[in-house]
């Protein structure tokens, strides 16, 4: 087992790195990984950050797109806008599970010694938004019919679906931040090795 070598930012500090860019560990607190993925990051070190937040763009729009889809159903009654918004809820479910599995891998694997407040609410909202998802999915496909008719059952399903819109914004945000941070400067696509802080 090999210690994965960072650098000097730890913490909250972490929030402030540069996009892709790894915390650093506190001295004699560095996370022991398997010699294969210590030469793995060591060779390819984005791999450390950059594979959840280029996972986390596909449950995004699917969810997104299936609150979108179920209200131009509710608008227009066509049947193929509600098919499209049950077939966005299943790529959604089906696209969280490796986003949440690298998203926690990240945290393992640059958080030993614990989370920010940012990470936390990111995880909260992940949970929030797969719990919520999950339950209208379930329900559309055991009920086809649900939204023909905006009564109790009805109106309860399409305002569970709508609220993963402001839950999947909130979550992106979160997210975001912690990739581009939004207190410090950011490098220049490419040529992180020619960043300079204050330029």
């Amino acid at each position: 087992m090999v210690p994965l070598a960072r650098g000097t930012n730890s913490g909250p500090e972490a929030n402030r790195l540069r996009p892709g860019e790894a915390p650093a560990l506190p001295a004699g607190n560095h996370r022991v990984l398997p010699p294969f993925l210590a030469r793995v990051f060591a060779r390819y070190p984005g791999l450390r950050r950059r594979p959840h937040p280029m996972l986390a763009h596909f449950p995004i729009v699917f969810l997104l797109s299936a609150g979108f889809f179920s209200l131009l159903y509710v608008i227009t009654g066509r049947r193929a806008f509600d098919d499209t918004a049950f077939y966005c809820l299943g790529a959604g479910l089906l696209t969280m599970v490796p986003t949440i599995a690298s998203g926690l891998f990240t945290h393992w694997l640059n958080y030993p010694g614990g989370a920010d407040k940012t990470v936390r609410i990111e995880k909260r909202l992940s949970y929030s938004v797969t719990a919520i998802a999950t339950v209208a999915f379930v329900w559309r496909w055991l009920n086809p019919y649900v939204l023909d008719h905006l009564d109790g059952a009805g109106l309860i399903y399409l305002l569970l679906v709508l609220a993963l819109t402001p839950l999947v914004t909130a979550n992106g945000y979160f997210g975001g931040i912690l990739t581009y941070p939004l207190d410090g400067p950011i490098a220049p696509p490419g040529r992180p090795e020619q960043f300079k802080e204050g330029r």
